[in-house]
Order: structure tokens, then C-alpha cells, then sequence
């Protein structure tokens, strides 16, 4: 949760109560800066259900090949299929990032490939489909 002084502290759900038509109250347990808390009246908080890091694309960018997801980049005239990890997806966007050299060699690419494996950055042009 993000509390009023835009501290993120983690909470868990103690319970659930299903109000009266589609209203529900939602109790949260906090151990962290409840001293805070006692100095105001009314606290305003954001519920953060999750929260990843990574790059934020289309997902008319993401392609599939043999369970694995991949982009296109297009650098100087040139093609790039860059195979990525899907972190958190809705039905717009994904949060994705690189595979690790340590993970392509996991997934079953040789060192040559893996050596030469271009990676996703911040500002690269993608192909959408």
C-alpha cells in the first residue's frame, strides 16, 4: 500500500466482508509506520496489487515460437528478433524484460547464439502486428 506520505509498505488482507449489492470492505493489516498514521484524521492510500519493473510494450509487438514470446526490433534497415520474458500482462500492454545470457543457454540456444543475442532497450524502434 501507498500510504500519505507516499511511503509503500507491505499488507496483507485480514478478511473480506461482501457489503450489500457489488460493495465489499476489505480490511488490510500494516506493521510498518502505523505511528504515522495516528496523526491524521483521514489517510488516503493507494492499493498496489503488483508491481513489476521492466519495459512497457504493446502487445501487438509480442510474437510466440515454441512456447517462447519474442519482439522484432528494427535498427538501421535491419530485423532483430529479440526473445523477452512476459513479467505481468493485461489485455493491452506487457511489463517485459530481457532473457539473461544464463537463461538462454537454459532455454537451449548455443554460446555463438547466446554471444551475439541482441537485447531490448529503452528507445528501441519495434515492430507491431
Amino acid at each position: 500500500m501507498r500510504i500519505s506520505e507516499a511511503v509503500e509498505v507491505e499488507a496483507t488482507i485480514e478478511y473480506i466482508v461482501q457489503e450489500e449489492g457489488e460493495h465489499r470492505v476489505i480490511v488490510f493489516k500494516i506493521t510498518e509506520h502505523v505511528e504515522s498514521l495516528a496523526q491524521y484524521r483521514e489517510i488516503y492510500v493507494d492499493v498496489i496489487w503488483w508491481s513489476y519493473s521492466g519495459l512497457k510494450i504493446s502487445n501487438s509487438a509480442i510474437l510466440e515460437e515454441n512456447d517462447l514470446s519474442y519482439i522484432e526490433r528494427s535498427k538501421a534497415g535491419f530485423s532483430d528478433k529479440i526473445y523477452v520474458k512476459i513479467l505481468r500482462q493485461n489485455d493491452t500492454y506487457s511489463i517485459i524484460e530481457n532473457y539473461t545470457d544464463e537463461e538462454l543457454t537454459e532455454l537451449g540456444f548455443d554460446q555463438e547464439y547466446v554471444a551475439k543475442c541482441a537485447k531490448l532497450s529503452v528507445y528501441d524502434e519495434i515492430l507491431l502486428h
